[in-house]
């Protein structure tokens, strides 16, 4: 039996990269290794956290064995965490990194685990965040040059890499996280959320950050109304950007009515209700490199519209699982909204979104990992 030890965010700490170790632990699992992960003592200060709290809203237990050692702040416990590893003696970590912020501790280790012979693999989410700072890419490249390999799942990651001048081992996609069940009745959904049965829905899901361009999805959606006056635009969320800005231009553009706010994080146990309610699920991204909404969009069997930013179009392939169009144009996206609902794309769309699923499982990543542990 072989060994892993997951370096990143497990429950209770929330997000896209804590469910993202979580669920690679759960596939190794259930493919006979022994998984056991790595998290954080304290994963951000305060100061740095834009959010209201770092850890799920409900009681979850990780689903491997956890030890929460590592402060990115504080280099003792990166020697901790590192003597920790020593003592386990695994047959391959794998670092989460997703902010040059980790790459301090993250790098330490690394340093520590080579001069001990124990492989290392970097599964690289973001190698450079979406606001740059100018120490960025030298802390991403010092960490990542002290793994044994590096993973990407997007083709924007991958480039990112080579701007490091590093090299890419494997590119795949980002898989789907099945834990959240299956699609639950939309009229059912819709009572949940206060919307109305029968109007076109859109949902705008995730963190709000300015990078993610929900300005230019209000900005549309006055184009969007003019043609579907019943639409419904549902943002939900958790805002680290300011709320009043969103809410005065909502007023501004006369949106009060059919634009709802839900500005917080949204638990693993509400997420189905959200993604059921909805028709289509709108990323008008100004940037990106991947995106976890994706696959769980298509989890949940629901069309999207992406821009052409970052790996979106690569997993969206317009008029088959969805629309792309350019990014900061809200009347293109007004435009693509509009065409989705009048031209009754739902059930294409949807058969598109089906036949995609195969690709985003989680053996192409354990099997990557796995053919690693053989090198």
């Amino acid at each position: 039996m072989t060994r892993l030890v997951l370096v990143g965010p497990v429950a209770p700490y929330r997000g896209g990269i804590a469910h993202f170790t979580e669920a690679l632990g759960q596939a190794l699992q259930s493919r006979g290794h022994q998984v056991a992960a790595l998290s954080f003592r304290r994963q951000y200060p305060r100061w740095l956290f834009p959010g209201r709290q770092q850890t799920e809203p409900e009681p979850i237990t990780p689903s491997m064995p956890a030890t929460y050692t590592l402060d990115p702040l504080h280099p003792w416990t990166w020697w901790q965490a590192a003597s920790l590893l020593r003592r386990q003696r695994p047959d391959l970590i794998v670092f989460q990194y997703w902010l040059p912020f980790f790459a301090p501790a993250y790098g330490a280790i690394a340093i520590e685990l080579r001069r001990w012979g124990i492989p290392s693999v970097a599964l690289v989410h973001n190698a450079l965040p979406h606001e740059r700072h100018p120490l960025d890419a030298t802390l991403s490249r010092w960490f990542l040059r002290r793994c044994h390999a590096r993973i990407v799942l997007s083709e924007a990651v991958a480039h990112q890499l080579v701007e490091l001048g590093l090299s890419v081992d494997a590119q795949l996609v980002h898989p789907i996280d099945f834990r959240y069940g299956p699609v639950r009745p939309r009229t059912v959904a819709r009572q949940r959320l206060g919307l109305p049965s029968e109007a076109p829905v859109l949902l705008f899901f995730g963190f709000v950050r300015r990078y993610k361009g929900l300005d230019v999805l209000l900005e549309a959606m006055p184009m969007i109304r003019a043609a579907l006056p019943e639409v419904q635009l549902v943002v939900a969320g958790e805002f680290y950007e300011r709320l009043n800005h969103y809410r005065a231009r909502i007023r501004a553009l006369g949106l009060s009515s059919c634009v709802h706010l839900h500005d917080r994080y949204i638990p693993e146990s509400e997420v189905v209700w959200y993604f059921s309610a909805a028709d289509l699920v709108v990323q008008p991204y100004l940037s990106a490199t991947q995106s976890g909404i994706v696959p769980l969009a298509f989890h949940f069997e629901r069309p999207v519209v992406v821009t052409a930013v970052g790996g979106l179009p690569e997993v969206v392939p317009h008029e088959e699982a969805g629309f792309v169009v350019p990014p900061g144009d809200a009347s293109a996206l007004a435009e693509a909204v509009v065409r989705f609902f009048r031209e009754r794309w739902t059930e294409r769309l949807t058969q598109g979104v089906r036949r995609l699923r195969v690709r985003y499982g989680w053996d192409p990543l354990c099997t990557t990992l796995e053919q690693m542990l053989s090198d």
